[in-house]
Formats: C-alpha cells, structure tokens, sequence
C-alpha cells in the first residue's frame, strides 16, 4: 500500500487524487481527471495500479484504464482549445478540474493535486511529481491520459493529414511540418508558439470562421 496515500487517508478520511494531460500540445483540449478513495481497501487495490502515466506502456494504460472505471468513483473532464486561449492553460486546467468536483459531488473531502498553482473552495494540497509520489494521482494521470489520447484519435480520423493520432497535438517536427503544409483547423491553441507565430507572420492557413473575435484579437490578426 503507499504509505504516501495512507498518510493523507489517515488524516482526513476521505480524499480525492487529481491530475491532467495536455498542458503541452498545440492542438486538442486539456484533459483532467479525479478519482476518489475513503478506505483502506480501496487504497490496497489502487496500490499496484495507479502510477505516472507517462512511465507506461499505452496498452498497461488502457488495462488499467479499464480497471479503474470499474472499481473506483472517478470523473474525467476536460476544456477546449477556446476556453485555454481565452483564459490561459493554467486557468482552464483548473477549471476543467473543478468541474470534475462537481460532478463528484463530495463533501467534506481532502484534493491532492499533482502540480502547483491550483486553487480549490475545498481542502487540498498541490504535490510536486504527485503522479510518481500518489499511486491515487497516478490513478487520475491514466484516466486523463488515455481520455485526451483517445479523443485525439478520433480527431485524427476527421483530419487525418494532421497525424494526430502519432503525436496526440504536441509539438513534433512531423506536426509542425504538417500545420506548414495543411494549415491550422479550430482546434489548435493560437496563443501556444509555434502556432502564434505561425498566424502573426501569415505563415499558415486558417479560416477566421473557425476562431471566436476575441481569440484572433489577442492575437492582433482581427
């Protein structure tokens, strides 16, 4: 059992791990996720599965995935590339996570939250590295993980020049080559460089049907 998680369950009883993916992309929304835990039990069983996403396999991810969804209370959200270059990613990531709250309707509950800079009206800590410290983090990193992976390759089967099923929106050179070539659809961040530089400079293609006013003029094209 982590001793990191019982450490915390111990104290406040019921607690809620919290973690996202896709801060970094050029393209697709930030997915967040929470997952819940108020025994011993569940904690034990949580012990050998939750883990950093990012250090597994994508098929361990999607097994345990599976597990996850049908044994723990949980809730995944997310928000779009507008609302994140309306607000900012921070912003909207914590946003996306206080969704997730809501949704769970809880009370009196404890949030780990892997990161820093995120404010909640709940009790709740912000842990460094928390997907490597909290198996119960690490939980919500795979559930968030395979959510904005899978939601990627659906949009990849929309537009499949973009290649967003290899790469899942974050900034490769194949990626970038890609957005040089086909030009940028409406689910690219525009506030995120390349991209940005890309629009001011007129180096890509875009319809400005596809981007909200107040988007294109943070950027000074409109």
């Amino acid at each position: 059992m982590n001793s990191f998680d019982q450490d915390y369950l111990n104290k406040y009883g019921k607690i809620i791990g919290i973690d996202e993916a896709g801060r970094g992309p050029l393209a697709g929304p930030v997915f967040t996720a929470a997952v819940y835990v108020d025994s011993k039990e569940e904690l034990k069983l949580l012990s050998n599965i939750g883990a950093d996403s990012k250090k597994l396999s994508e098929k361990e991810r999607i097994k345990r995935f599976n597990f996850l969804i049908k044994n723990f209370k949980y809730d995944i959200n997310y928000s779009d590339e507008s609302v994140i270059d309306e607000i900012n990613i921070l912003r909207a990531t914590n946003l996306s996570m206080i969704k997730n709250l809501k949704k769970l309707d809880l009370k009196d509950v404890f949030l780990m939250v892997d990161g820093k800079n995120f404010y909640f009206d709940d009790r709740f800590e912000c842990v460094i590295k928390g997907d490597e410290k909290s198996s119960l983090i690490g939980a919500a990193s795979i559930l968030a993980k395979v959510s904005r992976d899978n939601y990627m390759i659906t949009l990849d089967e929309r537009f499949p020049e973009f290649e967003f099923k290899r790469h899942k929106g974050y900034p490769t050179k194949k990626h970038i080559e890609n957005v040089l070539k086909y030009g940028i659809i409406k689910d690219y961040r525009i506030t995120f460089n390349p991209i940005k530089k890309f629009l001011i400079e007129n180096k890509v293609k875009y319809n400005k049907n596809d981007f909200s006013k107040y988007r294109l003029i943070k950027l000074g094209i409109l």
